[in-house]
């Protein structure tokens, strides 16, 4: 189902996700700034951490989805959004403060209106997080 959407379009839009201010303010940014599609990296610092001084899973679970959005992003038409309706996410290792965290994803399957994909989270060799994503394909209005 791949549209082949062009280069700068895929970029604009993975630049727009990443400026919405959740993601701005928990300094997530590409890995690779070449390819939006490769994952994000975010420091636990700041918001991104919760009062036992660890990652917060709500933290967390924003990454993880915007990173679902970016694997699903090249096979979306440029009428087409996609927004999470289903996550399940197993929390295996605490991110410490001042540690970044790579989270990386995999689009499983694109159907006409669904995206099912695969996320993980790493701090250097550590599993912190994998979740299972499912993303609705909407039309943007």
């Amino acid at each position: 189902m791949t549209n082949d959407p062009a280069p700068a379009d895929l970029a604009d839009r993975a630049a727009a996700a990443l400026a919405i201010p959740l993601q701005d303010a928990l300094g997530a940014r590409l890995i690779d700034p070449a390819d939006p599609t490769g994952g994000l990296v975010f420091p636990v610092t700041g918001l991104a951490i919760n009062p036992g001084g660890t990652l917060h899973a709500g933290a967390l679970g924003a990454i993880l989805e915007l990173t679902g959005f970016l694997a699903l992003l090249p096979e979306l038409a440029a009428t087409e959004h996609a927004v999470t309706h289903h996550i399940s996410t197993q929390i295996l290792s605490a991110g410490r403060e001042g540690e970044e965290v790579c989270v990386t994803a995999t689009l499983e399957r694109r159907t006409r209106r669904l995206g099912f994909v695969s996320a993980t989270a790493m701090a250097g060799d550590r599993l912190v997080a994998r979740s299972q994503i499912t993303k609705s394909v909407i039309e943007i209005r």
